[in-house]
């Protein structure tokens, strides 16, 4: 005879309904000057990236997705605040012992975090001031892995009495790292954490910026000569690898359905490096990434630097499949992961980002027009996008005046065809926007 146990189904609605409504973790991945056509998904004929082709096939991929500045330090502020770079005095990339610090009276992502009563956790490449205050523990994170600079602050790309070294919190724990290990440590430090933090009954937050494909490259022995695309393609393939393990994992704690993954890069491939990045031929001129169809690369203000893969990823909350190319700003990634965990406290009226979580869960197809600004390298605007429509005024020789560029992205998305004097109004109101900035 079957027994109907009527009185356990209060307890069981219950539990479900508490399972729907517990906050989502969150795990933001970051690549170091990937390139936007480095990706299978992106059109890569070379490189293999089952794992991202997996993500963007089960959830979000974007076209359309910017980065405020060319160049590690200033883009990964604007992740950390929401705010351009320039606002929170982080116009360039930081050498050790710079001046210029990410200041720990800033609101950041991991402060919202832990506000909103997650764990928090970075793993990987800080590169936001190296300044006591100023590192990750400062900033909202619990626990920190990995190191405050590129891997290239060291001889002989850089001139630096700095010795490198891996970190754990504040404490100096491998000196000298093997860069050809670090995509390694870090990945297993996350799977660790993750393993960790899902113990807990609160919602975790994982920032894990991988050190590569920023020169000077290099992979265990085991990747080496996999790829067609070189060692540079080696590089690539392994993080993809590093990120399949992560979601294995993922799935195997049944995580999956709570968590949201979203990746990107910094900026766009380094494809005309410096002199002291290629003086004792350790580093190739070809050891970079691919802009896809896009002019430039890392440190220019043509779509190359800016321009940049973005994927998310959440079962049960992202559309599978979706691909979408609205333009978007790596400064809204803030106030989008306040919507998708049902942060309820005001942010700070300084965030320049905007909510575009509606966008990427498919339920918003178009986004509002409104101007967003590229500024380069060394913190300077050079740059404006409005709808289809892009004006540069980049930096020039002293004495010689700028070039307005003006450009139709949807119709010229390579930015060959410079057509400010045909449309001389639309030039004058993008240069009114920039004087406003």
């Amino acid at each position: 005879m079957k027994k109907t146990f009527w009185w356990l189904l209060p307890v069981l609605m219950a539990f479900q309904v508490s399972a729907q409504q517990r906050k989502p973790n969150v795990i933001f991945i970051l690549s170091d000057d990937m390139g936007y056509g480095d990706a299978s998904c992106y059109g890569s004929p070379l490189i293999r990236t089952p794992e991202l082709d997996r993500l963007a096939r089960e959830g979000f991929r974007s076209t359309g997705f910017m980065v405020s500045a060319p160049s590690c330090t200033p883009s990964r502020a604007s992740l950390l605040t929401g705010r351009y770079p320039d606002k929170v005095n982080m116009p360039y990339a930081v050498a050790p012992g710079d001046a210029h610090a990410l200041s720990d009276s800033i609101f950041t992502l991991a402060r919202m975090f832990k506000a909103n009563h997650y764990q928090t956790m970075m793993i990987g490449k800080w590169h936001l001031g190296d300044k006591a205050n100023s590192r990750p523990l400062s900033h909202g994170f619990d626990h920190f892995f990995g190191m405050l600079y590129s891997h290239d602050y060291q001889s002989p790309f850089v001139n630096t009495d700095t010795t490198l070294a891996v970190f754990y919190d504040n404490t100096r724990v491998i000196e000298k790292p093997d860069y050809s290990k670090l995509m390694g440590w870090y990945t297993d430090s996350a799977l660790a954490y993750i393993k960790r933090a899902s113990r807990s009954q609160q919602p975790f937050f994982l920032y894990l910026p991988f050190p590569m494909p920023h020169a000077p490259l290099a992979v265990p022995s085991e990747w080496k000569g996999k790829s067609r695309g070189g060692l540079y393609g080696d590089v690539i393939e392994q993080q993809d690898a590093c990120i399949g393990k992560i979601i294995a994992l993922l799935r195997q704690l049944k995580l999956d359905q709570q968590t949201i993954v979203m990746f990107t890069s910094d900026n766009g491939p380094w494809n005309d490096m410096p002199d002291r990045m290629l003086q004792r031929d350790i580093v190739k001129p070809w050891d970079h990434g691919s802009t896809g169809p896009f002019r430039g690369g890392k440190a220019n203000t043509y779509e190359g630097g800016h321009r940049e893969p973005f994927i998310a990823w959440a079962p049960g909350r992202i559309s599978a499949g979706t691909v979408a190319d609205q333009p978007f700003i790596i400064n809204d990634i803030l106030p989008t992961l306040a919507a998708a965990t049902s942060y309820t406290q005001p942010l700070p009226a300084n965030v320049e980002g905007v909510n575009v979580w509606q966008h990427i869960t498919g339920r918003q197809a178009q986004l509002p027009e409104r101007p967003l600004f590229y500024l380069s390298a060394i913190g300077k605007l050079e740059a404006v996008r409005k709808g289809d429509w892009k004006l540069r005024i980049a930096t020039t020789e002293k004495g010689k005046t700028p070039v307005m560029e003006l450009y139709n992205l949807r119709m010229d998305i390579s930015e060959k065809h410079n057509v400010a004097a045909k449309y001389a109004e639309i030039a004058a109101s993008l240069k009114q926007l920039m004087d406003n900035y």
